[in-house]
């Protein structure tokens, strides 16, 4: 199965965002009319080979597999700055093509959420990065209750980068579009039950976060985590890669 480049997802407050240079990422989710998902990916595909050809307007598309979204699609874009967001680029042919040919077979749409990307508690996410399919976790964080986020996704990334772990995982927060406060987590991997590994030690992710942080530091942590979070939030969804709809790299 091929492997395209994709993607899609800041645990700064937005008083930060001004002062630094985010990787910007951007997302929405579309529903086929019933009966013409077929229809949908021919003319969709179409336009992607025409308007989405390269690395600087490429676009990536992933199949809702359950959830309250199952079935629709999820389209995003990937790798941008603030050169990206100012760019005065004249978009009215693309757009107008996608009006004439693709959008009769589209039920609905949500708006774009624009998101920065939290490179320090992110892994192996790269613009060489591939995957086939990836779970999705959606959590809101109380209101100020980011530190206590922050802190145990930071720690994390620390004990993924000392001992190797394997997963691909990358954090997300929203910019703009949404609540600021929601965040996602995507886990990137190539087959069901194979997630990420230790590949240099037997010892679980617990005792190693315990040895770098101290006796019991990881349910101390994860509890505080866990307290930080809206309960309605913790929503993950799988998603599959749809390389027809996808730009090939």
């Amino acid at each position: 199965m091929r492997n395209l480049i994709f993607t899609l997802t800041m645990l700064f407050s937005l008083s930060l965002i001004a002062q630094n240079s985010p990787e910007i990422w951007m997302s929405y989710e579309l529903k086929a009319k019933d009966g013409m998902s077929e229809q949908f990916e021919k003319a969709a595909g179409k336009k992607t080979k025409k308007y989405n050809n390269t690395a600087e307007n490429g676009i990536f598309t992933f199949n809702i597999m359950d959830g309250e979204n199952q079935g629709m699609y999820s389209r995003v874009i990937g790798w941008k700055d603030w050169d990206f967001m100012n760019s005065n680029e004249d978009r009215s042919e693309e757009l107008k093509y996608w009006r004439d040919n693709v959008n009769q077979y589209v039920e609905s749409s949500t708006g774009w959420k624009v998101w920065r990307r939290v490179k320090w508690a992110s892994h192996n996410w790269t613009p060489e990065t591939t995957f086939n399919y990836m779970l999705k976790h959606t959590r809101v964080i109380k209101p100020g209750m980011d530190q206590d986020v922050n802190h145990f996704l930071g720690r994390l990334k620390r004990v993924y980068e000392k001992h190797n772990y394997s997963g691909i995982t990358a954090v997300f927060r929203v910019m703009s579009g949404g609540n600021t406060n929601e965040y996602i987590i995507c886990e990137g991997f190539d087959e069901y039950g194979e997630f990420g590994s230790y590949p240099d030690t037997d010892k679980t992710e617990e005792e190693l976060y315990n040895e770098m942080f101290g006796w019991e530091s990881y349910r101390k942590d994860a509890k505080a985590y866990n307290d930080a979070l809206e309960m309605y939030s913790r929503t993950t969804e799988r998603q599959h890669f749809n390389s027809k709809l996808s730009t090939e790299l």
